[in-house]
């Protein structure tokens, strides 16, 4: 039997192209299960309907803005209704590999407001328990880019990654979400032993903050080192 947290756990991360978002969430995930946690992870875009259509368009064309911010609020309400929501309603884990914090930084640099982008998305989605900001040089992301033998696409233009990165620094002060920035250029060991220690302390707040304490016994606290 899968362990559950009452309520449900919603992690994202965050951050530029190359940062190591992908790489991150699926250690998390592989946590989780290897420890019979109940646990998903996802992404943003989605591979549905929508996504898939801004999917396409960073090499078959970019959208206009507002065409942009509509297909990912429709992507995201399917996400929510089909992924997010279930997960979170069966008292499990849903690690997220990209949320709104991006379309608040990618299309902030296309001219959004992110004021509001932030305030639609937190009124309309569920809000992180914890949001890991990958933070690192665009220049070392680029390379990283590269160097796993891909080519940057328009969306990975470096003087556009540097206005991506500059707003996403400053989404701490602006965002309903608790969030930590990680320096992502340290070694793989070091970032990948913070984010799983940042995240067993966001699991450990949830259980006691929704739990009756006598009723989790010693198994899953003891999961998360409570």
């Amino acid at each position: 039997m899968k362990r559950p947290i009452p309520g449900g756990l919603l992690i994202a991360v965050e951050g530029i192209d190359g940062a190591g978002k992908t790489t991150v969430a699926a250690t998390l995930a592989q946590w989780c299960g290897e420890r019979g946690l109940l646990c998903a992870l996802s992404k943003e875009p989605t591979s549905l309907e929508w996504g898939t259509k801004l999917r396409e368009s960073a090499s078959a064309g970019r959208l206009t803005l507002a065409q942009e911010l509509d297909m990912f609020h429709k992507d995201r309400a399917q996400h929510t209704e089909q992924s997010i929501g279930p997960a979170l309603e069966e008292d499990g884990i849903m690690i997220l590999d990209r949320y709104y914090w991006s379309t608040a930084a990618y299309q902030g640099a296309r001219g959004a407001s992110v004021k509001e982008v932030l305030e639609h998305n937190e009124t309309s989605f569920p809000i992180p328990d914890l949001i890991l900001l990958l933070d690192l040089p665009v220049e070392v992301g680029q390379k990283r880019i590269r160097v796993r033998g891909d080519q940057p696409n328009s969306f990975e233009d470096a003087a556009y990654q540097q206005k991506i990165r500059d707003l996403f620094l400053k989404l701490p002060a602006q965002s309903q979400a608790r969030s930590v920035i990680v320096d992502a250029s340290q070694p793989w060991r070091d970032v990948s032993r913070e984010c799983l220690s940042l995240f067993k302390d966001a699991a450990l707040q949830k259980l006691w903050k929704t739990a009756n304490p006598g009723s989790l016994g010693t198994g899953t606290l003891g999961i998360f080192g409570g």
